[in-house]
């Protein structure tokens, strides 16, 4: 039994025949195209957090692990191109041979009996000499060989396009080469050096120069892709790859120095072009090279191709007006900082983290929803405009915005965004901050509304009338002048109540008030009583707040009532505000970094032969057809044959045509001899 499973060809083996069959290979080529359509759909090589906000953190993780953040550096998108490569190879293994074999072949040992069963076959009429026959199929395209047989006969055997066996060659060749290609540029090596233990991501260091030895590519690596940011005046001499649940650093041949970024717009505020002046420094020469990139237009040095990918903030100088929330004063203090960067914020005895994020100093938004939607789209801010598209939408551009966090020393954290811009919903235009405790909740936003003067002034100075005591009782007393004098007492007290509960914790103070001193049958009916109330005295307190801190008058209008209103609202929401401050973005001083990709991609090269493999093999395979040709001369008559691979209509017009010509030409040739 042994000695008979040796001697079967290994073509001939289950094993190999499985490997190499069509089917296995369609699989593969499926399971890639739905892969392929993974990574196109699902932005790569993303930042952890956009993912977690994006997916949240069950599913995020989930994906992750799958490897669908970076598809096609995936280990299990290696080895389905590896078994792709394999199954390819195999398959041209088995039919290579026979193929070549077929090429070269001219069917010279083609029988009488199998040359009048073919669908074209026909007897001449007229003698027609062998030579004459090649000579007349070579003038037709085709190669053409004599044989004479041992019986006498004569065989004029004749092949054309040929070819169209080696596109088939070509063709699989190419998916072999395409593959490699790609193998070269996933980061086999690299996968196989963290298997191993050589190589090791980092996920805790800041900075480059904080990763250890492990974590750090050497210059000669043989493929990366990695990115960087770059602040304007700043250099950098590494990339940054994600790898897993890490980091790695990889070292460049070269330094590359942002000299100045540029941006243009579009009226809607979308970016039209973006570029980089670099300098880029060689280390082992010292030479130094200048040149703008932009999108599309890459700089290559080393084998290292330099892309212009992205741009961001790159540590902006921001001023703030910023007041102590547990302080009435109205009158804010500056707060200067840089954005990207962390400082410490000491409010009383308490310690806190100010930590700022990034500074965008356009926000597009579509502002073609109706406007009960606007808070809702807000929450939905889009910050990147490289996504905006036109369709239907009407695009507005509202302005600077930062976000920033602010962390108490339990290392709990509340995320800020606050746009520097009031910002128009409905009839009217707020000073925007949203508010979210994780990066898994959308934030919720407090609204003040801006005044007259287009400032947030009125309704910070009516915060501070409201925290004095004595102010509200001028202002009670003011809105109940009118009211019978048998009444008057008992409902100025009432109305100073109303206001002092409001004062303490907004509409959630009064409506807990009414839960716990109105019997429940009468909350409703007693809610309503007092909501009319407070509009009255708060009435009066705006005109106490004008009239105080000299802001002019304000007529009783639709515009004034809805400032009221809108301004009750804030009041209520900043007596649940998370920060200890609120800050408003107040001016600035932009400073950008431009986002770098450098790959060095040496499986390029690999794909585009493959992709010419291809075309080529494309076109040998439907464009040029084989066809072969038999003239038998044997006991006096002619036998004239010919087969096509593929497409018998053609040949269907073609055989008649060449008999007819055949027969003429005999004829021409024969015009002197007798019959």
């Amino acid at each position: 039994m042994s000695q008979s499973a040796k001697s079967v060809p290994l073509i001939r083996r289950p094993w190999f025949a499985f490997l190499s069959s069509m089917r296995f290979a369609v699989a593969l080529l499926s399971l890639l195209g739905v892969a392929s359509v993974i990574g196109t759909v699902l932005q790569q090589n993303q930042p952890a957090a956009n993912y977690l906000v994006k997916f949240g953190p069950f599913w995020s993780q989930i994906y992750q692990f799958l490897g669908l953040y970076d598809v096609y550096a995936s280990a299990w998108f290696v080895v389905i191109m590896l078994f792709l490569v394999i199954s390819t190879g195999l398959c041209l293994t088995r039919n290579v041979p026979p193929f070549l074999r077929e090429i070269k072949s001219y069917r010279e040992n083609a029988k009488e009996k199998s040359l009048a069963a073919m669908r074209h076959s026909v007897l001449l009429e007229d003698n027609l000499s062998p030579e004459v026959a090649a000579r007349y199929l070579e003038v037709q395209g085709f190669s053409a060989k004599t044989v004479a047989r041992e019986d006498g006969s004569v065989l004029v055997a004749a092949k054309k396009g040929a070819m169209n066996k080696w596109g088939y060659i070509f063709a699989h060749a190419a998916l072999i080469v395409i593959c490699l290609g790609g193998l070269i540029d996933s980061n086999l090596l690299l996968k196989i050096g963290m298997l191993t233990g050589r190589i090791v991501p980092d996920n805790n260091a800041m900075y480059a120069k904080d990763f250890k030895p492990e974590s750090v590519l050497g210059a000669g690596n043989l493929s990366f892709r990695g990115n960087v940011n770059i602040t304007e005046g700043q250099s950098a001499d590494v990339v940054f790859l994600n790898a897993d649940s890490g980091m790695l650093v990889q070292d460049l041949p070269f330094e590359v120095k942002l000299k100045k970024f540029h941006i243009d717009f579009y009226n809607t505020g979308m970016p039209r072009d973006f570029a980089s002046d670099l300098e880029v420094t060689d280390k082992a020469t010292g030479e130094k090279i200048e040149q703008t990139i932009r999108v599309n237009h890459p700089l290559t040095l080393h084998g290292i191709t330099i892309y212009q990918a992205s741009f961001a903030d790159g540590g902006s100088d921001l001023k703030f007006k910023a007041w102590n929330l547990a302080d009435p004063d109205r009158e804010p203090v500056t707060l200067k900082a840089t954005s990207m960067r962390e400082f410490p914020l000491n409010i009383g005895d308490t310690a806190y983290k100010l930590e700022f994020d990034q500074f965008t100093a356009l926000n597009v938004e579509d502002m073609s929803k109706p406007s009960e939607n606007q808070a809702q789209s807000l929450q939905n801010t889009i910050n990147d405009v490289r996504a905006v598209t036109q369709e239907n939408k009407r695009f507005t551009n509202i302005g600077p915005s930062v976000i920033y966090r602010i962390r108490d020393n339990a290392g709990q954290a509340v995320e800020y965004k606050n746009y520097m811009l009031p910002i128009k919903q409905e009839e009217d235009y707020f000073f925007i901050t949203g508010t979210r405790k994780g990066l898994d909740q959308q934030y919720r936003w407090l609204r003040i509304p801006m005044d007259r003067d287009g400032k947030i002034d009125t309704f910070m100075a009516m915060r501070e009338l409201l925290r004095d005591g004595d102010a509200r009782k001028k202002a009670v007393a003011q809105a109940t002048r009118g009211a019978p004098a048998d009444i008057r007492e008992q409902f100025s007290l009432a109305a100073a109540n109303t206001l002092s509960v409001f004062a303490q914790g907004g509409y959630l103070a009064l409506d807990q008030f009414v839960t716990q001193n109105i019997p429940q049958a009468e909350q409703e009916k007693m809610q309503g009583y007092f909501y009319q109330m407070l509009f009255g005295v708060m009435n009066a307190v705006l005109d106490e707040t004008l009239q105080k801190y000299n802001l002019g008058g304000w007529p009783q209008d639709e515009a004034r009532q809805r400032f009221l209103l809108h301004s009750m609202d804030a009041y209520t929401g900043l007596t649940e505000y998370p920060a200890p401050m609120l800050l408003q973005l107040d001016g600035y001083t932009e400073v950008r970094s431009s986002g770098l990709q450098m790959t060095r991609s040496p499986g390029a090269s690999l794909v585009y032969l493959g992709s010419v493999l291809l075309v080529l093999g494309t076109v040998f395979m439907f464009y040029i057809r084989e066809k072969r040709a038999w003239l038998l001369f044997s006991d006096g008559r002619i036998r004239f044959a010919m087969s096509s691979s593929r497409n018998e209509r053609d040949l269907q017009k073609e055989f008649p045509q060449h008999t007819q010509r055949l027969q003429q030409l005999a004829k021409d040739l024969n015009h002197d001899r007798p019959h």
